[in-house]
């Protein structure tokens, strides 16, 4: 690309003001690829970028390892353990009706207490939809306001669609529920202009078929079973069909990506931010 072609460009990316741009699809279309290689574009036009990668701790729908508690519960885990308390204020982000702790940077006998409101644990059934939702609309909240006055492009890989649908799904969620805490999502990161870039090969199977190949033997038999044991054989195929119907509500580009070439998704990318 032209020095040129790279002043239009930011010029017109300038004029777009973008705040968040958010990567999706399913496993095996490419998502941290595109990513990487998008905060490398801008970061050439000399934006100032923050990239966010799937299971990042900052990232605010990706509970990895994370439990929500009610604040009410956080208060007796802090009175029962006294000697913990410095070292769980610490770490601990707390809202109005939450607090949430990374399970892997607490104590393990207070990682065993929390476990139950482990949000991210697919088979974790304590949780259920309507104790997920509000939980995670309150920490997502929470992150769009500290984002005020932040002058960095942020990019988040898998943060907007895959992490919240997968954990309403495997929570036994209805496709209407998934609708309404999507569109509740996207209102609340409205405020940061957001723009999704979508990435889709030809079906479901088609992906994960990709995926497993990319991933290896161990990563495709770690979900087989996930799948199997909680009974969601069809999620992928459910989750092909929701997200394209999801992303109605907000700016998004549909990229189609074909075998291990996204030279097309990358072009495709490159003209709708420099029209």
């Amino acid at each position: 690309m032209s020095r040129a072609q790279k002043i239009y460009i930011r010029r017109i990316w300038g004029n777009l003001m973008k705040k968040l741009i958010l990567i999706e699809g399913l496993p095996g279309t490419g998502k941290t690829t595109i990513a990487k290689w998008l905060s490398g574009i801008l970061t050439s036009f000399g934006e100032k970028v923050t990239l966010l990668n799937e299971g990042d701790e900052r990232i605010p729908c990706d509970f990895y390892n994370t439990s929500g508690i009610p604040k009410i519960e956080f208060e007796s885990l802090l009175a029962q353990n006294p000697s913990e308390r410095e070292i769980l204020l610490k770490i601990a982000l707390i809202t109005d009706n939450y607090v949430y702790l990374r399970l892997d940077k607490c104590p393990d006998y207070i990682t065993e207490k929390i476990k139950q409101w482990d949000m991210g644990e697919e088979s974790n059934q304590f949780i259920t939809v309507s104790d997920y939702i509000p939980c995670a609309l309150e920490r997502l909240e929470h992150w769009v306001n500290s984002q005020v006055g932040n002058s960095a492009t942020i990019i988040i890989d898998s943060g907007y669609l895959q992490n919240p649908v997968n954990e309403l799904l495997f929570r036994n969620a209805q496709n209407d529920e998934v609708r309404v805490f999507i569109n509740s999502i996207t209102n609340v990161l409205k405020p940061l202009n957001p723009a999704c870039i979508y990435l889709r090969r030809d079906n479901a199977e088609q992906a994960i078929t990709f995926a497993k190949m990319v991933k290896g033997k161990g990563w495709a038999e770690r979900i087989d079973k996930l799948l199997q044991q909680n009974g969601h054989e069809d999620l992928f195929q459910r989750r092909f069909k929701l997200e394209l119907e999801l992303l109605e509500n907000v700016e998004h580009l549909i990229c189609h990506v074909y075998d291990d070439n996204w030279e097309a998704a990358k072009k495709e990318i490159r003209d709708y931010f420099a029209v």
